[in-house]
């Protein structure tokens, strides 16, 4: 086990870890507001679990950007190491405009078929008819939405990590805000119930798209990207990030969907005394909000290891990977921990049937359980290895362990009637196996990849 003594080692993993975490937990606390306002707005949990089915296509839009810009990422960090900015500028632009591209398309699908969706997730007529309600405005935003996060999560490679706070604190406040409003007809405004929280979330989103995209063209000094550099492009570069890129996107697509097939063996289930998908959703908002550290970590590993192999030092990046692995064990100790402390509290602002509320406090416990194995698998995954440029390997192993372990055990003990917890478990299995994996991989050398290029001719605000 490495241990690394510098202080600037940890201080570089505060200085981006720590605002990425931030930013998360303002993500996911929205998340939460919302949720809690319609589980408060409609005890039968009907709006709750219908926003949280509609919220699938989302979810697969955000992992879908994400990975896009983790894989430009990827460049940009390495890029970083050598000081390249026009090589990053170029790399930000292709990406922000293949971001914005993806989300018109995935607004247009829930737009024109919202019906349709819908029924990908539930049987239940009114969960339908709610969800269908939701998407018909909240598919307006995918497009901002895409544009603006792809640009925020690719601009982390070189270090701008502030700004994501403030921009989604500012939708944090508008989003409840308007929630409060719109959901309970507060202030002489109509009560629209679930319309209400689609609204909120519309306005929040293109809030977040105005302060991210004024922020970066016309006022960040660190990038120097303007509006001319939209225009940039480099063969040479679209190919190195369709390389690194392409693995990340099936990687988190395919995970983004098999979390939705999740949603869907959960929504399937009839045989429970409690709604499976409404407690899942508060599983995995106690999750989310507990486990922001480790995702900052992840993200800071994927930075400090990239930059280190950038400036041609690969001896370093792999100390500083060996002494990420402990740190990966405490915060997933740690994350279990604050799950386990602030169950009670959760499960006690919902408003909700009792039955869904027990298995609520099941279903935390089994998440809980898994969080120490979810920290060595993302730090790893998300940030040492993708850092490193060996995205293929964590798309094979992500994709075995998930598609043919966790979710057809978790689909056998479903069709077999298991408590819904063990089913939860099953789906949780594939995070240990992960990694075990990842571990195995980071004892040798293959994982190593230095992905930039010598010479290249980029001229600012013209083409290359």
């Amino acid at each position: 086990m490495t241990i690394i003594r510098d202080k600037s080692f940890y201080k570089m993993i505060a200085g981006i870890g720590i605002p990425i975490a931030c930013q998360n937990l303002i993500t996911h606390a929205t998340g939460i507001a919302d949720s809690l306002m319609l589980g408060r707005a409609d005890d039968t949990g009907v709006l709750l679990s219908a926003c949280t089915l509609a919220n699938n296509p989302f979810f697969i839009l955000t992992l879908v950007c994400f990975g896009l810009a983790s894989g430009s990422a990827i460049l940009s960090a390495q890029y970083w190491g050598k000081q390249d900015m026009r090589a990053i500028r170029a790399v930000v632009s292709m990406v922000i405009k293949v971001g914005a591209a993806v989300g018109l398309l995935f607004g247009l699908c829930v737009l024109i078929f919202p019906g349709q969706v819908m029924r990908l997730f539930s049987t239940n007529p009114a969960i339908i008819e709610a969800g269908v309600q939701y998407l018909k405005i909240i598919g307006f935003a995918y497009l901002f939405f895409a544009a603006n996060h792809t640009m925020l999560c690719a601009v982390r490679g070189v270090g701008i990590v502030k700004l994501s706070v403030a921009v989604n604190l500012s939708g944090f406040f508008i989003n409840v805000f308007l929630n409060w409003v719109l959901i309970f007809g507060n202030l002489g405004a109509p009560a629209l119930g679930i319309r209400g929280a689609a609204i909120a979330t519309l306005a929040a989103r293109l809030i977040e798209f105005v302060i991210g995209v004024t922020y970066i063209f016309f006022f960040d000094k660190t990038l120097g990207m303007r509006p001319r550099h939209l225009k940039l492009f480099n063969g040479q570069l679209a190919r190195d990030l369709a390389r690194y890129c392409a693995p990340v996107v099936v990687n988190e697509t395919m995970w983004s969907l098999a979390i939705s097939v999740q949603s869907a063996i959960l929504g399937h289930i009839t045989y429970s005394a409690g709604d499976p998908v409404a407690a899942n959703s508060i599983a995995t908002i106690i999750f989310q909000l507990a486990s922001v550290a480790t995702f900052g970590v992840a993200n800071a590993a994927a930075v400090i290891v990239g930059r280190a192999i950038g400036e041609g030092d690969e001896r370093e990046a792999r100390r500083k990977a060996e002494a990420l692995i402990p740190i990966s064990v405490l915060l997933g100790l740690a994350t279990f921990g604050v799950i386990m402390l602030a169950r009670p509290f959760v499960l006690g602002m919902y408003k909700l049937p009792e039955a869904t509320l027990s298995l609520s406090h099941d279903m935390i416990f089994v998440t809980a359980l898994s969080t120490v194995f979810v920290s060595i698998s993302s730090v790893t995954i998300v940030g040492i290895l993708r850092g490193a440029g060996d995205t293929t390997f964590c798309l094979v192993t992500e994709m075995v362990m998930l598609w043919c372990v966790g979710i057809p055990a978790a689909l056998v003990a479903a069709v077999l009637h298991a408590p819904v917890p063990l089913v939860l478990a099953f789906m949780k299995m594939d995070e240990a196996l992960k990694s075990v994996c990842c571990l195995i991989r980071l004892r040798g050398k293959k994982w190593l990849n230095s992905v930039t290029r010598e010479g290249l001719e980029i001229a600012e605000g013209e083409t290359a």
